[in-house]
């Protein structure tokens, strides 16, 4: 499946690279009330309640969930305790609101781990609920020939107008072997045991030898027991399903039972956004991004994002496609060059990981945007990606 998206803008790109080391990615969570959580600075609130404590986290080189982990595991309480507004980059310093079950704030601000920090914490009656922040502020250094590149950013700049293509960025496809999409269709079309395979046994751009090897070995013998063996320890949702699969060589639905719902909502929302990429694309090609049937406007919020609750006039909202959703005369194209319907996306095998569809900004704002001494620095909307905004700069993939 191709993951090349037509640009928005024509002007010749930068090139170079990004993320060459965590510190080269920043990124600060954006709150509710548009407070940005800035790396290394102290946040005070007033305490509202004594059931929860929200924390403000900034962690280097972690992903959101093995953070907590850790943090879990310090404070010898069970992870699911914790909640937070959305997951972060792992390869990246970043900040983001957390919530945790009875434990007081004092022990939380006293918390002192290796590239983990609290900044900040105060007692409150709710949880952080997945959802609650405006969006993520940005400061990510490019790594390339400097040549012309300030007039090249400017000429793009000028060219976008303040928005860029509302992609979903590379890792929401996986962050080496980009098989997540490919992963989500096979189930969505409950051809199960070829979808666990793939999850298990194709290798794509895998980085790590020994995790090739075991992949390409249990791909070529189908033995689940000896792959065990050989898969190494950090491939842990392979592992549970493998372990499964040892006892279970035909439940294959059961093997993916064995893993947290988030991971499996994943794999269909991926390809969820495949879709929304592809046809996205198709329409920018075309030269034109405007309303098609079954398509709305909405507002901005109080900080100029989109805000799909509030119909209105400024940014255009298309289809996540799913089992509700009314498809088009473009969209029902899309299907049927893919040989898919809408009910597939109700999977009565696995009623857990069907999805009824939603609706997503076509076009992101591109907020407070500066390029100097090599680095880029601007907001972005919940859910919008930094990698979709910089590559219509870099005019890279």
């Amino acid at each position: 499946m191709n993951l090349d998206w037509a640009f928005l803008s024509a002007s010749e790109g930068i090139g170079g690279r990004i993320k060459a080391i965590p510190d080269d990615f920043r990124v600060e969570e954006i709150a509710p009330d548009g407070t940005v959580l800035e790396l290394y600075k102290t946040i005070e609130r007033p305490d509202s309640g004594e059931k929860y404590t929200h924390f403000v986290l900034q962690k280097k080189d972690y992903s959101t969930s093995s953070a907590l982990k850790r943090i879990a595991k310090a404070l010898r309480v069970g992870q699911k305790r914790f909640s937070y507004a959305g997951t972060k980059d792992k390869f990246a310093i970043t900040t983001q609101m957390v919530s945790v079950f009875g434990v007081p704030k004092e022990r939380m601000a006293s918390l002192a781990l290796m590239d983990l920090q609290i900044n900040g914490s105060w007692g409150a009656k709710d949880k952080v609920q997945l959802g609650d922040l405006l969006g993520n502020r940005f400061r990510i250094v490019w790594n390339g020939e400097e040549e012309s590149t300030k007039e090249k950013v400017s000429a793009t700049l000028e060219e976008l107008e303040g928005k860029f293509p509302n992609y979903f960025g590379p890792q929401r496809f996986g962050s080496t072997r980009q098989n997540t999409h490919r992963i989500g269709e096979l189930l969505l079309r409950k051809r199960f045991q070829e979808a666990a395979m793939h999850f298990l046994a194709e290798a794509g751009e895998e980085e790590h030898q020994g995790a090739r090897e075991a992949r390409a070995k249990l791909l070529e013998s189908g033995d689940f027991s000896a792959a065990m063996k050989d898969f190494p320890k950090h491939l842990k949702l392979e592992r549970t399903m493998l372990a499964h699969l040892s006892e279970n060589p035909s439940d294959y639905i059961g093997a993916f039972r064995r893993l947290p719902r988030y991971t499996l909502l994943l794999f269909v929302h991926a390809f969820q956004s495949f879709l929304f990429n592809e046809a996205l694309s198709e329409r920018i090609k075309d030269g034109m991004v405007r309303k098609e049937d079954g398509e709305f406007y909405c507002f901005s919020n109080h900080y100029g994002f989109p805000d799909m609750e509030k119909p209105g006039t400024e940014w255009l909202c298309g289809k996540l496609l799913g089992y509700a959703s009314s498809p088009n005369e473009r969209e029902q194209a899309l299907l049927e060059k893919h040989q898919i319907s809408l009910d597939a996306f109700r999977v009565e095998e696995m009623p857990e990981i069907s999805s009824k569809g939603s609706f997503r900004p076509l076009l992101s704002p591109l907020k407070d945007f500066q390029f100097n001494e090599s680095t880029f620095s601007f907001s972005l909307p919940a859910g919008a990606y930094a990698t979709s905004a910089l590559r219509e700069f870099m005019k890279t993939g």
